[in-house]
């Protein structure tokens, strides 16, 4: 065990002299910031596995939409796999790494945080085209939830395996785009928009909730309120025409309520009505704030794993 520790640390140490010394001016402010998360993953988890996954997610994550995307997936991939069925690591902390990487990365890079703007400034506008995308996510998370229904826990390592074939598929759609597998996956994309992007930002949001929680009722919440009441704020707030909320002009009240109201009732399953109409305040909220702060598949996923840990000291 300790030959493998130690075989992944020089991994990391490998790889980030490499990339520092090839492409310094893309990966310094990430590594710089990603300092106190990875010496945080390396305490808390007691082990250097955490590290080459975070870094080499976070250089996945860079390359995305660009034939220099392969190489460091096989690597992440191969070592996402030996670190789970290796047992070398609680699963969780590979699931943070995975997922505090690629949504930091994101949200670091202008290339990313420009099509995000672009993404976020054509929601909306094409109703039918919208309306057929929201639908489809709404599917998703409702597969979601049953995966988890019937597969327990477990269902955590299909749901990773999952989100790394969307990462590979969205990077090789977009890069042979001239089929009718990626003619179809365009049409669910807004305008002037990446192919697959909300897709990867969602599913890296629902793995950071995945790596702070093992209950099966939070999960199933999240679930929810990440795939399917985001979906039907989008879809009601486009279909009701109501009053703007004061702090967002881009959503509306109708939107707003028809995220929380279902969402609580869903809630209602697992919790008592105040815990579930906590979750459903926050996580609603954290949507009507997304285009001003971050995208909604990071507040969101940020809020339910806040809630959490609130709930869980009182």
């Amino acid at each position: 065990m300790e030959l493998f520790n130690f075989a992944y640390l020089a991994i990391f140490l490998i790889a980030v002299s490499y990339i520092l010394i090839k492409n310094r001016e893309t990966f310094l402010i990430k590594i710089l910031v990603s300092i106190p998360i990875m010496a945080g993953l390396v305490y808390f988890s007691g082990s250097f596995f955490v590290l080459p996954v975070y870094l080499f997610s976070m250089i996945v994550s860079t390359y995305l939409y660009t034939v220099f995307f392969y190489f460091p997936f096989a690597v992440d991939f191969v070592l996402i796999i030996l670190s789970i069925f290796g047992n070398f690591v609680p699963v969780r902390f590979v699931f943070a790494s995975i997922s505090i990487s690629i949504l930091l990365s994101m949200f670091l890079d202008k290339n990313m945080r420009k099509y995000d703007v672009t993404n976020n400034e054509n929601k909306g506008k094409d109703i039918q085209r919208e309306t057929s995308r929201d639908y489809f996510q709404i599917s998703t998370g409702v597969i979601t939830i049953a995966i988890f229904a019937l597969d327990g826990i477990k269902g955590r390592i299909l749901i990773l395996l999952a989100i790394l074939l969307i990462y590979l598929g969205g990077n090789i759609l977009y890069l042979n785009n001239r089929n009718r597998l990626a003619d179809l996956v365009y049409m669910m994309e807004r305008k002037d928009t990446k192919l697959g992007l909300g897709s990867m930002y969602l599913a890296a949001g629902f793995l950071f909730v995945l790596s702070f929680t093992r209950s099966l009722q939070l999960i199933y919440i999240s679930a929810f309120l990440i795939m399917i009441g985001d979906s039907l704020a989008t879809i009601i707030g486009m279909k009701i025409r109501s009053r703007k909320l004061f702090y967002n002009r881009r959503k509306s009240m109708a939107g707003f309520l028809g995220m929380l109201i279902p969402s609580f009732l869903f809630g209602l399953f697992f919790f008592v009505y105040f815990i579930s109409a906590f979750y459903a305040i926050g996580g609603t909220f954290a949507e009507s704030i997304s285009n001003k702060i971050a995208d909604d598949n990071i507040t969101i996923p940020v809020s339910i794993v806040i809630i959490h840990f609130i709930i869980s000291m009182v």
